[in-house]
């Protein structure tokens, strides 16, 4: 349904085609309607459809023949003068017009069909007129109620912009007495916080003094323990030293023994075969004189005396092993002392720049 809210293109393609329809029904496009492009304006186009669907919906008008010329009658001779005869009766009138010629008739139907056409185009005008006036009066109505809507929306902005007005005013009394209530709250609140600076400061002063005073005190007192701990380790790795030099010398004097020990138990073998032989030969001369019983005693001598030496190996043996226990039982010591001695050296030296490192034995 084309409108004035319709496009341009919208407007165009109906254009064209009503001219289209218009051309093949034979109806005469009317005047300002012809030869719009798209250069025209939508109130152009607008205004050629209404025109044209206007004289498409109007009644054709009758195609009416030609009239043909009448034939030449050939004049008849003047009548005589005669006595003008009475005006002729209806009966007369319609006996005459059947004497007329079928040509004539046919024309005289053709103009009633021409009136009666003509007749109902003026009703069709009429009825349009009459839809004219009825929307000219709703334009009018509606423009009527268009100006009264105006001026009320007119009277209530006037209304909103003066409530908009005192309000904006109240608005602005209220900012202002906001504002410097704020202001005096930004004042006050710049005065709390440079007093409370201040006092800050002066804690943060005070604080830093005594932690001062109290690291220089407890450095004082470390050091001070330091120095004592330090004597005291001192004085153990020279006691250690000490000792350390009286186990090496026990050792060193255990050496020779140990050395005397070790060649005695190494010769054992070769004194038990000596013991042996001296043994046998002793024997041997007392067999001539007493080869009976003296010869089991010689026995049981030889037995006793091999069992003495046993002993004696087994002495020795047993005085070696203590003797070498002894010497691992110092070595360990010595080990140990040279170990702790090491340790409190390594302590004393990362001590040095005031770095204290302090073992957990140390500690207890």
């Amino acid at each position: 349904m084309i409108s004035e809210k319709s496009t341009k293109q919208e407007l165009l393609d109906e254009y064209k085609k009503l001219v289209t329809e218009a051309k093949t029904n034979k109806i005469p496009l009317p005047d300002g309607t012809q030869g719009l492009n798209s250069k025209n304006t939508k109130a152009d186009f607008f205004s050629a459809i209404k025109a044209i669907q206007t004289a498409l919906s109007a009644p054709a008008a009758p195609e009416v023949k030609p009239t043909p010329a009448p034939k030449p009658v050939p004049e008849p001779p003047k009548p005589t003068i005669q006595p003008v005869p009475s005006p002729k009766t209806t009966t007369e009138e319609e006996n005459d017009l059947i004497y007329l010629k079928p040509e004539i008739k046919e024309e005289i139907e053709a103009l009633n069909t021409a009136k009666a056409l003509r007749k109902k185009e003026y009703e069709n005008l009429l009825a349009i007129e009459q839809e004219l006036v009825r929307f000219v009066t709703v334009i009018n109505q509606n423009k009527n109620h268009n100006l009264a809507q105006e001026e009320a929306h007119a009277a209530k902005k006037a209304l909103l912009e003066e409530n908009l007005a005192k309000a904006s005013e109240t608005q602005e009394a209220d900012a202002k007495e906001q504002l410097e209530d704020a202001n005096q709250k930004f004042s006050d609140a710049e005065t709390k916080i440079a007093d409370e600076k201040e006092a800050l400061t002066l804690e943060r002063t005070a604080e830093e003094e005594q932690y001062r005073y109290d690291l220089n005190k407890k450095q004082k007192q470390e050091d001070d323990l330091w120095a004592d701990e330090l004597a005291r380790r001192e004085e153990i790795i020279s006691g250690i030293q000490s000792e350390t030099a009286e186990l090496q010398k026990e050792i060193d004097s255990k050496a020779d023994f140990t050395a005397e020990l070790k060649a005695k138990i190494e010769e054992i073998p070769q004194l038990i075969e000596k013991a042996k032989l001296e043994g046998a030969e002793a024997k041997e001369k007392e067999l001539g004189k007493e080869y009976g019983y003296k010869t089991n005693m010689a026995k049981k001598d030889a037995e006793v005396a091999a069992q003495s030496l046993q002993k004696q190996i087994d002495r020795l043996k047993a005085d070696y092993e203590a003797v070498l226990a002894e010497k691992n039982a110092i070595q360990e010591k010595l080990d140990k002392a040279y170990e702790e001695s090491n340790k409190l050296y390594m302590q004393t030296v990362q001590s040095t720049g005031g770095v204290k490192i302090l073992s957990n034995m140390d500690k207890t």
